[in-house]
């Protein structure tokens, strides 16, 4: 799975450096290429914009730390990944989607000092974004999704375990109630036999 996971984020990769390849080389900077509308209302549109910070220009210029942070989070999501810790496929392909984002920026802020984006969503302001952003999104909402329905069906059966444990202790305990029960019993037809043959011995000597 490790090995598939490495193709994935390949292929990723490829497809995004790919696409900014495309804008670098037809789109000039702070044009608009294509906008996509419905009933004369405009959803999004391809522009070419340069970004040297965080999402809404968070830390803007600190490419050096925005380098540096990309590079140390993309190292742990390998190391998870490398490390089984995570059986589910579904896990493990949300964990290449977020490497495979992060190695798509990390490419652009060592080549050119600032990162690629070109959509941009007309109906809502929100800053312009590309394709290795949505593997990142996309990678950690699935993997979150991915985890919490793995740790309920673990507790569900946790519960499990711990209900059938106690079912057969009250099961043991039942049957060794049965046991005394028996017991008491067998005691009582013994006593009740030695009664009636000391009766027996007593009438036989007054005789």
């Amino acid at each position: 799975m490790v090995f598939v996971s490495l193709l994935l984020v390949v292929l990723l990769v490829l497809i995004d450096q790919t696409i900014k390849y495309f804008v670098i080389s037809n789109i000039a900077l702070d044009e608009t290429f294509y906008t996509f509308s419905i009933g004369g209302h405009n959803l999004f549109s391809i522009t070419h914009v340069r970004n040297n910070g965080a999402a809404w220009s968070i830390l803007e210029g600190k490419t050096v730390l925005l380098t540096v942070v990309a590079a140390v989070a993309i190292i742990l999501v390998f190391y998870l990944i490398a490390s089984k810790r995570f059986r589910l496929k579904l896990e493990v392909v949300m964990l290449s989607l977020i490497m495979a984002g992060g190695i798509g920026n990390l490419i652009d802020r060592i080549r050119i000092k600032e990162v690629i984006d070109y959509i941009r969503t007309d109906f809502i302001d929100f800053p312009v974004f590309n394709f290795a952003d949505i593997c990142v999104v996309i990678g950690a909402i699935g993997f979150c999704i991915a985890y919490l329905i793995i740790e309920s069906v673990n507790n569900r059966k946790k519960r499990s375990v711990v209900i059938g444990a106690l079912g057969d202790t009250q099961n043991e305990v039942s049957n060794a109630d049965e046991i005394d029960i028996l017991s008491e019993l067998s005691n009582v037809s013994d006593i009740e036999t030695e009664s009636s043959i000391n009766s027996g011995d007593d009438k036989n000597e007054e005789s």
